[in-house]
């Protein structure tokens, strides 16, 4: 067998998942574990989506106060734009969801959250998000969180009012009031209570958007500079969420001198000043007065238990130079025996047991800083190279699949002054039924590296998300494992757990067991460990039209991934309803190792009676086993490796629509979406643009040139060319520019004036009404009529981006409006320029398309088929 290999030197430095920032590493990092020891304070911020939160005042709480603190986000921000790949809804989900967590290392935040509800689309009203999510489902999202997690303080980002401007922060901001009151009431959400979670009463609320001139209790200044990160915690925080770049495109500017925030305190259960310092004023978070916090009486050992971490925790940070943190270690080891004998005499307070034993694991960790320690875990081949000399030489290792046996090479260090000769127990944990040995070799006895051989089970589940949902249209998710349902992922399949002694004292740390994978140009990546099936078999497209005017035939494309070394042979076929035909058959395939793909062409015939929706799937057999679904990868520079499961299932729809033979279309694709697919399935020639194509191809050979999703703002090279569009419509061509922000601007770009302005209207009511304006426009009688019946049945918005004014040579085609909102005409617009026409249309066709909305083909055919032009 090959076997890629890589310097190990090499590795660690390009690593993307196990990179650390500076400020978290040696001796800053050490100092900010060593300011939370000090605290019992915690704090919950509640928000909609991703990028919500307020960073700097996470950042400020966590890496100034040395406060615990956790995001709870209600949705992934699965319905939003993708500016860095094709991936939406779902997809989107999951890069948003590793997005936040790298955001969230900048700013400190402990524990991320997230809700089962999903973020649906832009929403205006509040009883719509309320509706869809349902009240009582969201809130007890949050009432499940506060009972894990047990803050003193809740800070919601909204208010809950008109002025969040979105339904689903107006909902937030609503449901972490209702939270505060209940998430205490044990007669509130019984089946939690029943399932181990225990009632808990925050002690105050506070909530942000509050203005200077305004009520407000609290302020903060995040822009305060704090020398051990070597920036303001505003900065430091937007550095983090740089890295939300779906949305933002990783521009975020810098905030340089004081960023103040305002809140308004809510609720309080303590007696605190109309003016506040912090948001704990009130509150005793010194680890003395944890029953004061707690409002109970304390037994008669408590103080002096307590007071024996307090002391150590001082004397720990006392100890602490910039030369030598390690000096803390002996008094960081006393504080963990403390901790741990209190929470033995102690513990039958179940509160109080759960305030020690946060407060242990922040020892540990300080322990693991302050003596430089480092635990790896890298799985290998079980035949790689031997690990020789100074440099070791890794293996590439994709994911495993059930049955595998591979090795798992571990190594501890403590790198600290004095520490260099600690050794480690190391030791594996994993699901139940997987098989480890040790190597029990002789270079194994110092603990420091390691080696165990491991083999997965036969019947092990695939590693995937757990959460899923059965249509887009779901507004709530399903979950598949109650305990991680409320976390960024599921616990790793495949964990090393290393203990140590510091002065007869155990300490743990614990680190996923990672893969290796390349990831060019940006160096060698360890995404976590992840178990696949031994074969991934995808259907496509997922969504297929068929026009009632057509002969019925359509190709329908198997991609076949196999995961499991070793030759494996057997066969793919499609199973279609009743009545189709499928050539051929089935077919065969073979491969010979890990990581070969193929691709198997099916061409479909469906009967004359092919209205409504049809069902095929593909199924591949190896050995007797039959393998149906297959996964997409998703795969982001600095973020962890994910993959999302879809049955290979396709539903083919019949469609009445007809349009012009013989068109050649033009692409010019933006952030990435699938309306090229969604064109050639109307049996039209599409080729995609590139930069040499735009600069100096001959265009007069298109019928009509298409601009993606949100082209004008990724792509410098239609900017820059623009103009060579412009004259190709003016000698004859049609060119229609999709959905677009602001960087598209129409007294540059378009023909004639208009202005689309960054906070441009969007219709995000799928089933919002609408009236067509000029109903004997050509793009609307031809070759399809076009009616108001055509925008039903559409998927997650109308429209988003219409231009607020235009030039009276622009004709208005259809408005539309969400509730309450006025008519919006500035969605479709077209213009005769020179012999040609020019459309914007703003209408989703990027999400429209994607799954077979009927109306949505009707109208694309109609406007692909509106010029004049004959083509050479």
């Amino acid at each position: 067998m090959r076997i890629a290999v890589f310097s190990f030197a090499v590795v660690v430095a390009a690593s993307t998942t196990l990179a650390v920032r500076a400020q978290d590493d040696g001796v800053a990092g050490a100092w900010q574990k060593l300011r939370k020891l000090q605290t019992t304070a915690s704090v919950m911020h509640t928000t909609a989506h991703p990028d919500d939160e307020h960073g700097g005042v996470l950042a400020w709480l966590s890496r100034g106060q040395g406060a615990r603190v956790s995001l709870m986000t209600l949705t992934r921000g699965e319905s939003g734009d993708n500016a860095i790949g094709p991936e939406l809804f779902d997809a989107l989900a999951l890069v948003r969801t590793e997005e936040l967590a790298l955001a969230d290392r900048y700013y400190g935040v402990d524990q991320q959250y997230f809700g089962t509800v999903v973020d649906y689309g832009f929403s205006k009203r509040l009883d719509e998000t309320l509706e869809k999510w349902g009240r009582e489902r969201a809130l007890a999202d949050l009432v499940r969180v506060i009972r894990i997690e047990r803050p003193f303080v809740i800070v919601s980002r909204f208010q809950g009012n008109e002025r969040d401007g979105h339904g689903n922060h107006s909902a937030a901001g609503l449901l972490s009031r209702e939270a505060f009151a209940r998430a205490g009431d044990a007669t509130a959400f019984p089946d939690q209570i029943a399932a181990g979670l225990r009632p808990w009463q925050p002690l105050k609320l506070y909530m942000g958007g509050v203005r200077e001139q305004e009520d407000w209790t609290l302020r903060v200044d995040a822009g305060a500079y704090d020398p051990v990160l070597g920036d303001s915690y505003a900065a430091f925080a937007r550095l983090g969420l740089a890295f939300q770049r779906s949305q933002n495109g990783g521009r975020v500017g810098s905030q340089p001198g004081p960023a103040f925030s305002y809140y308004k305190r809510l609720e309080s259960k303590v007696a605190a000043p109309d003016r506040e310092q912090s948001f704990f004023d009130g509150i005793d978070t010194t680890i003395p007065g944890i029953y004061r916090a707690l409002q109970r009486e304390a037994p008669a050992s408590s103080a002096a238990l307590l007071s024996a971490i307090d002391r150590e925790v001082h004397s720990a940070v006392g100890a602490f130079t910039v030369a030598n943190p390690s000096a803390s270690a002996p008094a960081l080891a006393r504080a963990l025996a403390a901790t741990r004998a209190a929470a033995r005499e102690l513990g039958r307070d179940a509160d109080v047991r759960y305030l020690l034993s946060i407060k242990e694991g922040q020892i540990a960790d300080a322990l693991n800083a302050v003596l430089g320690v480092r635990l790896e875990a890298i799985a290998q081949p079980t035949d790689a190279p031997a690990q020789t000399g100074p440099f070791s030489v890794l293996a590439a290792m994709p994911p495993v699949v059930p049955g595998q046996t591979f090795s798992v090479r571990t190594t501890f260090a403590a790198r600290a002054r004095g520490a260099a000769d600690m050794t480690a127990d190391v030791t594996l944990d994993a699901r139940p039924r997987w098989k480890i040995v040790r190597d029990a070799s002789p270079a194994n006895a110092t603990g420091r590296v390691g080696r165990f051989t491991v083999t997965v089970p036969e019947d092990e589940a695939a590693t995937r998300p757990q959460f899923s949902r059965n249509s887009i249209q779901d507004a709530v998710y399903t979950t598949t494992d109650t305990e991680s349902m409320h976390r960024p992922v599921a616990e790793p399949v495949l964990q090393a757990r290393a203990t140590y002694i510091v002065d007869g004292v155990p300490v743990e740390i614990r680190r996923p067991v990672t893969g290796v994978e390349s990831n060019v140009p940006y160096g060698v990546g360890f995404p976590a460990l992840a178990v696949v099936p031994a074969l991934s078999v995808a259907l496509t497209p997922a969504h297929a039209v068929v026009p009632l005017s057509s002969s019925g035939e359509l190709t329908m494309k198997v991609e076949l991934a196999n995961n499991r070394e070793g030759s494996s042979k057997g066969s793919v076929r499609l199973v279609v309803p009743e009545g189709w035909t499928v050539t051929p058959s089935t077919q065969a395939f073979q491969f010979e190792r890990a990581g070969e793909r193929a691709l198997h062409s099916f061409t479909l015939r469906a009967p004359a009676q092919r209205t409504g929706t049809h069902r095929v799937e593909a199924v591949a057999s190896v050995d007797g086993r039959e393998y149906r679904e297959g996964f997409q990868v998703i795969r982001h520079r600095d973020l962890e490796t994910r993959r999302l499961y879809r049955d290979a299932l396709a539903s083919v729809h019949g469609v009445d629509v007809r349009i012009a033979p013989g068109l050649r279309v033009g692409y010019v694709m933006g952030i990435g979406d699938d309306v090229p697919a969604g064109i050639a399935q109307l049996g039209v020639d599409v080729q995609l643009l590139d930069e040499r194509d735009l600069a100096s191809a001959d265009l007069s050979r298109f019928h009509a040139i298409v601009t993606g999703t949100r082209a004008y703002a990724v792509r410098a090279d239609l900017r820059t060319y623009n103009r060579r569009l412009l004259d190709y419509v003016r000698d004859g061509g049609h060119l229609i520019v999709l959905y677009n922000t602001q960087e598209l601007v129409p007294n540059l770009y378009a023909p004639y004036p208009g202005e689309l302005p960054a906070s441009a209207e969007e219709v995000s009511e799928e089933d919002s009404p609408v009236e067509i304006l000029a109903p004997d426009l050509p793009v609307l009688t031809a070759p399809n009529r076009i009616t108001a019946a055509d925008f039903e049945g559409w998927v997650e918005q109308r429209g988003s981006k219409f231009w607020a004014s235009w030039d009276s040579r622009y004709t208005p085609v259809i408005a539309t409006w969400d509730r309450g909102q006025t008519p919006q005409r500035g969605g479709w617009l077209q213009a005769q320029y020179g012999k040609g026409q020019y459309t914007y249309f703003a209408y989703a066709f990027h999400r429209q398309l994607p799954y077979g909305v009927a109306g949505a083909y009707r109208l694309l055919a109609n406007l692909l088929s509106l010029s004049g032009r004959s083509g050479k």
